[in-house]
């Protein structure tokens, strides 16, 4: 009866720990392999499902330590994440497993005071399937939440998240390394444990990632603004050249009745540059190639010798937002200190390319004369308004990092370079 009642018990245990383990996907992509998968899901087994009693300090330290270590090791994802999922999961994990382990004991030496053989086996075993369906509805209620954080919450954002979820993380270790002689006395701390870091999660997912989804919205209108106002400068430009388009092929056509046909064809070739003015084609998405005409136009109209290499035909990993804001704000940047050089001396190169094996890749390079100042990780422009210094490459980090890519940045007496890397 024993061994059954053991093979029922670690069936449970598994089902429980698969639902941890989900909860944790929804943050951290686990490395592909049939083997690293039995590894997360064994481990993260354990993790949600040691018991755990008063002053048992190896029992919520260890399961702790290999927490951090599958998230380590057997999942992808930026390091902040991984700490801060440590930190937000297991106290939960911890609190459900202790209150399991306590109240459970508690209540059947109540109404059973004569019975610690089988019977209390058989109550363990029973009432276990409520840390499954505590886990389940975790999973099911929280993964929307879960997932929102993920694809949101910037590198910022993951660090105020670990802060907040510090108190209850050391509340839990001080209630169990201490617990009183009446256990029952930390009940409600932990509940408080357990609350907190649950409503952590909704506070982040309602809270702080709205807050930043406003602030991508706000991004995506003033990209949308970009696009319609080169839309109609493209199409007045048009309007103008139908409207002179008869006055041009008659000056051509007077200059082949004349025999002057190099003049014919220097003209022509003139006119055809201003058609293709409007109307260049960077890259196949239309938002995007918007926004590069207008940057284009604009370093074009303040003499900047250019240099353009774009080719992401094929590049669906990244949003047109994070795309645009990328290319809009570096540019900004790069025709803001070329500005400032004389008109010979003023230079931009820009190259994009998105490779087969699903690797984005982009490099500005400017040239500039003013001196690169640096505060707290962020670099400080010439602008009046301090409130907006260096919040351009600041915006393009954040993105770079939500793509747990890499930035570079390197500078010269008359040169900066931005390189970005997102696979």
């Amino acid at each position: 009866m024993s061994i059954l009642l053991t093979c029922i018990g670690d069936i449970m245990n598994f089902t429980a720990g698969f639902f941890f383990y989900r909860c944790v996907c929804c943050f951290l992509r686990p490395r592909k392999n049939i083997l690293l998968f039995l590894m997360q899901w064994i481990g993260l087994s354990a993790v949600s499902g040691m018991p755990i009693y008063p002053n048992d300090v190896a029992n919520i330290t260890i399961p702790l330590l290999l927490f951090i270590a599958i998230n380590l090791l057997l999942f992808e994802g930026e390091l902040i994440i991984k700490l801060a999922i440590a930190v937000l999961f297991y106290p939960i994990a911890a609190t459900v497993s202790f209150l399991y382990m306590n109240v459970g004991t508690l209540v059947y030496f109540f109404f059973f005071p004569e019975d610690g053989g089988i019977g209390s086996d058989i109550m363990a075993t029973a009432t276990y399937s409520l840390v499954i369906l505590f886990w389940y509805l975790f999973y099911r209620l929280l993964s929307p939440s879960l997932a929102k954080m993920r694809q949101v919450l910037d590198h910022r954002a993951w660090i105020m998240v670990t802060i907040i979820s510090l108190a209850s993380f050391t509340a839990l270790f001080s209630c169990v390394y201490f617990t009183p002689r009446e256990s029952y006395y930390i009940w409600p701390c932990l509940m408080a444990c357990l609350i907190t870091n649950i409503g952590c999660i909704r506070l982040s997912a309602s809270y702080m990632a709205d807050g930043i989804y406003a602030d991508i919205e706000r991004s995506n209108l003033r990209l949308q603004q970009n696009y319609y106002e080169e839309l109609e400068k493209n199409q007045a430009q048009i309007r103008r050249l139908r409207h002179d388009l008869n006055n041009q092929l008659l000056v051509i056509g007077n200059l082949l009745d004349e025999g002057n046909d190099a003049e014919a064809r220097r003209y022509f070739q003139q006119l055809s540059s201003y058609i293709q003015s409007g109307s260049r084609s960077f890259c196949k998405n239309g938002v995007v190639n918007a926004v590069l005409n207008a940057k284009y136009n604009l370093i074009q109209e303040e003499g900047i010798s250019e240099f353009f290499h774009i080719s992401i035909d094929n590049l669906l990993s990244i949003d047109d937002i994070s795309l645009c804001t990328i290319f809009a704000n570096t540019l900004d940047n790069a025709i803001e200190a070329c500005c400032k050089l004389p008109r010979d001396k003023r230079s931009i190169s820009v190259k994009a390319r998105y490779s087969e094996n699903g690797y984005f890749s982009y490099e500005i390079v400017n040239a500039k004369c003013n001196e690169v100042k640096l505060r707290k990780d962020r670099f400080l422009s010439d602008k009046e308004d301090g409130d907006f210094h260096g919040i351009g490459l600041a915006s393009v980090k954040d993105i770079v990092q939500r793509y747990q890519g890499t930035m570079d940045v390197s500078f010269t007496d008359d040169e900066f370079k931005v390189v970005i890397l997102i696979g």
